[in-house]
């Protein structure tokens, strides 16, 4: 917890010296790397900050969709805390794996709690087809349009990078990817 809010504040100052942060990492390299290398270098930083600032956009906007439908669809159900338990599991759900288990697990105990077991069968079987809805068209659509890869490209990423890395790898697979597509095109470009 203390590493957590550790980062927040340095996440903060950060943000909040950025352009002399900037400046000064722009003049440093600027006089350690030859003119060619450091052009090259400011490209592909371009490029990485487009892409990564892309796949947060997306991402965020992949969690408050999901979060709008999870609450929706418990509200339907009259399952308690809807709307608090839609936007926890929305926005934990950037995190691979872990937000399809903790809506799950939220949808299903608040059910439970109310004593009504047929209420937790329709509340699991809700929140595991909005899963499914959001891992097979609603994120590889929109957090692909945003890393500007294809819903294919997106999810053969997520895989290959779950397969490889485990969760990290899953986290950064797209951006990654992105990257090394944007790298190709512009290689291909090249005479």
């Amino acid at each position: 917890m203390l590493n957590l809010l550790l980062g927040f504040v340095v996440a903060f100052y950060f943000l909040l010296d950025k352009e002399r942060f900037l400046g000064g990492a722009k003049a440093f390299f600027e006089r350690l790397l030859p003119k060619k290398a450091y052009k090259v270098l400011k490209n592909a930083a371009f490029e990485a900050h487009s892409v990564f600032s892309g796949y947060i956009r997306g991402q965020l906007t992949d969690a408050l969709i999901m979060s709008l439908l999870i609450a929706s669809v418990l509200t339907i159900l009259r399952v308690r805390f809807a709307v608090v338990i839609g936007v926890i599991s929305g926005f934990s759900n950037i995190i691979p794996y872990f937000g399809a288990i903790v809506g799950f697990t939220l949808a299903v105990f608040s059910a439970l709690l109310s004593g009504d077991g047929l209420k937790a069968v329709y509340a699991a079987v809700s929140i595991i087809a909005l899963q499914q809805l959001d891992s097979c068209l609603i994120a590889p659509k929109i957090v692909g349009e945003k890393v500007e890869l294809s819903p294919p490209a997106v999810i053969i990423a997520l895989a290959a990078g779950g397969k490889l890395f485990g969760l990290w790898g899953m986290v950064f697979a797209v951006p990654v990817t992105g990257i090394l597509k944007n790298a190709v095109l512009q290689y291909k470009r090249k005479p």
